[in-house]
């Protein structure tokens, strides 16, 4: 296509004809249906278009910083994918490159979150001195505090609610549950080994543990009762007596 025309399509004074959309679709490796209304089969980028593009390893990060962000704060059915470009500084098309849909990068920001999570827990296990020290740093580090924790649970709940409406997202959610879960459950295991409650039934705790997370962190985000972090760390903290004994001296 000429550069003048193709420059007056893409300001909406010259409408595409069919040739070229079908032309265009071909270029990209994507449908026609894909290319006009987001609809169909995600795009597969074709090695070539990937050998010609430039190193996008940090550009990559940025975008998903971006991404986490806007959607953590303006809520996911509220963004567009030109407004994580906005947030980066970059086109359209380069965030499509590395995200090809909104699901995409909703995915993605899931699995940061997820990863910095994990980062979390194994710090600070590793400056616990027992297996009842870990519990209380456990539950430290679930409480919605700075603005970097609601971003983090603003997205974890979001993509717990597409995952309600989308089964296709359920995997996913289910994935990163059950390694969360699965942190839980090893601690309480060494809990028991160090002789706190011998006969706790484990995965009840477990249960009860995740579900008291999940509900009290929900409450704080929604402003729906007077829940805080500090009456969830006491909430918390108390779901284990006298299952796990707790207190100091105990």
């Amino acid at each position: 296509m000429d550069p003048t025309a193709l420059s007056k399509s893409l300001r909406g004074t010259r409408r595409f004809r069919d040739e070229e959309i079908a032309a265009i679709a071909a270029a990209c490796g994507v449908g026609v249906e894909y290319l006009t209304t987001g609809a169909g089969p995600e795009p597969v980028v074709s090695q070539d278009v990937r050998d010609r593009a430039p190193a996008t390893p940090d550009r990559r990060d940025q975008i998903l910083a971006a991404a986490t962000a806007v959607i953590a704060r303006r809520g996911y059915h509220n963004v567009r994918v030109a407004d994580i470009a906005r947030q980066c500084g970059t086109s359209s098309a380069t965030v499509h490159y590395h995200f090809p849909t909104k699901e995409a990068a909703l995915h993605a920001a899931l699995e940061h979150y997820a990863g910095t999570f994990r980062d979390r827990v194994h710090r600070e296990f590793g400056k616990a001195t027992s297996a009842r020290d870990k519990l209380r740093r456990l539950v430290e580090v679930q409480l919605p505090v700075s603005a970097a924790d609601v971003d983090e649970w603003s997205v974890w709940v979001q993509f717990w609610g597409q995952a309600v409406l989308q089964p296709r997202l359920r995997p996913a959610q289910r994935q990163v549950y059950s390694e969360w879960r699965a942190v839980v459950v090893g601690l309480l295991h060494e809990c028991r080994a160090e002789g706190l409650s011998p006969d706790a039934d484990v995965e009840a705790l477990a249960d009860r543990f995740t579900a008291l997370v999940d509900g009290l962190a929900v409450q704080i985000l929604a402003g729906s009762t007077a829940m805080t972090p500090d009456r969830m760390r006491e909430l918390l903290l108390r779901a284990f007596e006298p299952d796990l004994v707790l207190a100091d001296g105990a």
